[in-house]
């Protein structure tokens, strides 16, 4: 391959960067390091001036310390500037290790991405990595969408290598004297991707010479589909909240391959790691239709039941947890996945309040709702029925964090402040509440 070869499948499909700076995940390996090269090179075609993120995953000891000092030599010749982000690879307890650093890298590629005031993330699948992609997701019976594979565009996230080989990229690395990282673990027949890469894919090739190409072409004619599918349904959907109902009428009308579909949008605003396989498509389907059965795990006991005439969704249960003391400011993760702040910054703040500035000087902790407790005065105003008015999911309401100074609730999120500890606008300390399931791996 040649740069002017990418440079004419670059502005085929993305159009509109031109001009404009770029954004390259730098892993070290042969692909990033020839997306970033190719990049380089058609600065003259493309004009877009390119920047390198590398991820050190502190996983591989002196390797991963090799990986960063190659980056680092490439872009210092390139005079391309580069930025170092570390991930921690402690993970929550029960998510995937790949799962979690995927996501994990991601967050820290966007965040150098915002910074650079870059119009893209550019990462260097391949049509190699496209058909590796379609059989994993087939031999798991994944549905329609996740069988599409690697989307070439996905918000700021872009892939412009889809059309291209790994020997492609290798030959022309070669071709120019230039040297990549090769990661051992990559070959792990252990791992499910390496297994189809090392063992499965040659195969097929040897069978069928043109395999590698019919399975990604399949993934983009799947991929169309799956768009066009997606614009007709936003025209027609309707999504239960989490924790919330939705009338079956609203969806039990709807065309199979729209149903399935979504299905297939429904999963993807949740934390799963895999979309709902064919299986649980059509056991939703019959849930649909005939009422049976009752209910359908999507994945990680998030459960889509069927109760009569609506349809809830209704979220993993969590455990009720004892006092996490606090101060401010602070930020702090609490059990179950909840995220709480006090006069600090960086919570996604699904619940927040203004609380008056003698809590600083409080005995503060935050823990769970117990049985009975109260909020606010006498009668029926129990903590769990005014967490359910506020539709807070009963699989929650046993867990849900109250905070408390000097032994005394002051805060309820998404119900309010305790009478007398309301702040004002100029001296009041902010506290933010962040629901678990957005931060849980997908």
């Amino acid at each position: 391959m040649t740069s002017a070869e990418f440079s004419a499948v670059f502005r085929q499909h993305f159009p509109d960067l031109l001009g404009r700076p770029v954004l390259v995940a730098l892993s070290g390996g042969a692909d990033s390091v020839a997306l970033l090269c190719l990049l380089h090179e058609s600065l003259p075609e493309i004009g877009c001036r390119v920047y390198a993120a590398h991820v050190h995953h502190h996983l591989r000891g002196a390797e991963a310390d090799a990986d960063a000092e190659h980056c680092g030599e490439l872009c210092e010749r390139l005079a391309v500037p580069l930025a170092v982000e570390h991930l921690d690879p402690n993970r929550p307890r029960g998510s995937s290790p790949e799962a979690w650093w995927r996501q994990e890298r991601y967050r820290l590629l966007e965040g150098v991405r915002q910074r650079l005031a870059c119009v893209a993330l550019a990462t260097a699948h391949t049509r190699d990595d496209q058909a590796e992609t379609v059989l994993l997701k087939l031999l798991r019976g994944a549905g329609p969408r996740g069988v599409a594979g690697v989307r070439r565009r996905r918000g700021t996230l872009v892939r412009p290598l889809l059309d291209f080989r790994r020997e492609e990229l290798r030959a022309f690395l070669s071709a120019r004297g230039v040297g990549w990282r090769e990661d051992a673990s990559n070959a792990d027949p252990t791992r499910p991707r390496a297994w189809v890469r090392s063992r499965l894919v040659p195969l097929l090739s040897d069978a069928f010479p043109g395999s590698v190409g019919h399975l990604a072409d399949f993934a983009a004619v799947l991929a169309e589909d799956d768009a066009l599918l997606g614009a007709l349904l936003a025209e027609r959907g309707a999504w239960p909240p989490v924790g919330g109902a939705l009338p079956v009428e609203r969806v039990a009308g709807l065309p199979p391959p729209l149903l399935r579909r979504w299905v297939l949008e429904l999963a993807s605003r949740l934390p799963l790691a895999e979309p709902p396989s064919r299986q649980q498509l059509e056991a939703v389907r019959a849930m649909l239709v005939g009422g049976s059965p009752a209910a359908v795990d999507l994945g990680r006991r998030w459960v889509l039941r069927r109760r009569g005439d609506v349809l809830v969704l209704c979220p993993p249960p969590l455990r009720a947890f004892g006092p996490h003391p606090a101060v401010v400011p602070s930020r702090v993760e609490l059990p179950g996945g909840f995220v709480a702040s006090l006069g600090a910054s960086g919570c996604r703040a699904d619940h927040s309040a203004r609380l008056h500035p003698r809590v600083a000087e409080s005995h503060l902790e935050w823990h769970s709702v117990t049985p009975g407790e109260r909020f606010g005065g006498g009668g029926e105003r129990t903590v769990v029925r005014l967490l359910a008015r506020a539709r807070v999911p009963a699989e929650w309401r046993r867990a849900w964090p109250v905070l408390n100074a000097d032994g005394r609730m002051v805060w309820l999120p998404a119900v309010g402040v305790a009478e007398g500890w309301t702040g004002d606008d100029t001296d009041g300390v902010v506290a933010d509440l962040e629901e678990p399931w957005e931060r849980h791996v997908k």
